[in-house]
């Protein structure tokens, strides 16, 4: 059987997260380490939770033995501060086409979905509550289980063995995002990468990394299937869909 294991990201490629994650970092850091931080202008696209907190606090002047001891406290107020964010936000909302494709690929035989975001993995489950998309996620790779996202592959392929009970080969597997860093990590790791342009790196800056497919959205179902699950190729594609 044609499996494919299809792992996405969460913010800007299935939701838009209108800053919550960002906000809701800044006040707990604020209350842990009892120093204005200001995160406004840093930048956090494709990376880990840790790994944005830890150059945050270093550029600051704190030792990184200080940040070990205090981060998952920090982290624990954190997830509390973003549930408040979520539910207050304006513009927090799905992208379009996510639900029909995560629908189409659910209801296939050959098809197994899973996560790798830099989100910790409370934060994560706490941004997709609201579109109730958790169930289509059974496991995941996240920046709880290392601050680096280009050790996330492996950690996603071996939990996903785990927990299917099957042996994918890195052609099968497929990552779903839309940064600098979700391309990095695939090709770090040998697998493929379909990306969307709905985040905040342009376009241009994305296609010169030549991901496997590079699209405008994932509003065409078709599309992004086809993509999913055509033979790997040596030239990447870029997808005519305008947003």
């Amino acid at each position: 059987m044609n499996n494919r294991l299809v792992l996405f990201d969460i913010d800007e490629t299935m939701i838009y997260s209108d800053g919550v994650g960002r906000r809701a970092m800044e006040a707990a850091l604020n209350q842990v380490f009892e120093r204005p931080i200001d995160a406004t202008g840093h930048p956090m696209s494709g990376k880990t939770d840790p790994q944005i907190c830890y150059e945050l606090l270093l550029a600051l002047g704190y030792s990184k033995d200080e940040v070990d001891v205090k981060l998952p406290h920090a982290f624990n107020i954190y997830v509390q501060l973003l549930e408040a964010e979520i539910t207050r936000a304006n513009g927090f909302r799905m992208h379009n086409g996510v639900k029909e494709l995560l629908h189409e690929l659910e209801s296939r035989d050959d098809c197994y979905l899973g996560l790798l975001t830099g989100n910790i993995e409370k934060g994560a489950r706490l941004k997709l509550t609201p579109f109730e998309l958790n169930s289509y996620f059974v496991f995941g790779a996240f920046g709880c289980d290392s601050a680096d996202r280009l050790h996330l592959p492996l950690f996603a392929h071996k939990r996903a063995e785990e927990v299917f009970g099957k042996s994918f080969e890195k052609d099968q597997i497929v990552i779903i995002g839309d940064a600098v860093n979700d391309i990095l990590c695939a090709q770090g790791y040998g697998i493929r990468c379909i990306i969307t342009a709905t985040g905040r790196t342009p376009k241009a800056t994305l296609a010169e990394l030549k991901p496997d497919y590079l699209f405008d959205s994932l509003e065409n179902t078709r599309e992004i299937i086809d993509a999913i699950y055509a033979p790997r190729s040596q030239e990447p594609k870029i997808g005519a869909k305008q947003i």
